[in-house]
């Protein structure tokens, strides 16, 4: 297991409206710990999470809280909920933490049913989109700035105003 090794805690079992159902607990086994905190000396303090997990804010929450400032969601959207809910759970993640997210996604078509999402993006702490790299294989690139990370959560200091823990 390299050094940042990460297992998918939820598992994406359901019936989307288009007409397709996924049942990956059919073939995946799911984490059952808390992820850890990565440093990295270019990004800084990574919290790695997986696809469907983005659902579930209290997970980016102890991420958060651990000390992440950027939290990386690698993913394979459906076209189907990406539409509607990629980028504003992502951007939810980013504003709600106060952290960058990077989220590398896949996209295109994987068999006469499956087509990912992408729109692989960086979002910065405030929840601006920096990169999209749209549905064409591509890549997302923008600057991690530790100053705009500071400058955001001084200015929004939300974790620290934190009520119920």
């Amino acid at each position: 297991m390299s050094c940042c090794a990460t297992k998918k805690a939820h598992l994406f079992d359901v019936n989307v409206p288009d007409g397709n159902t996924y049942r990956e607990s059919s073939t995946v086994v799911s984490g059952k710990r808390l992820p850890n905190i990565y440093a990295s000396k270019t990004l800084g303090h990574l919290g790695i999470s997986v696809c469907y997990d983005v659902r579930f804010p209290e997970l980016y929450r102890h991420l958060a809280q651990m000390g992440a400032e950027v939290l990386i969601v690698p993913a394979a959207f459906t076209a189907f909920t990406g539409k509607d809910h990629w980028q504003v759970l992502l951007q939810a993640r980013a504003i709600e933490n106060t952290c960058y997210v990077l989220a590398p996604a896949q996209t295109g078509f994987h068999n006469n049913r499956r087509q990912s999402h992408g729109h692989a993006v960086v979002i910065d702490p405030w929840g601006m989109i920096l990169a999209d790299a749209g549905t064409k294989p591509g890549v997302a690139i923008a600057e991690i700035n530790p100053a705009r990370l500071s400058q955001v959560r001084q200015q929004m200091p939300a974790l620290q105003h934190r009520v119920f823990i």
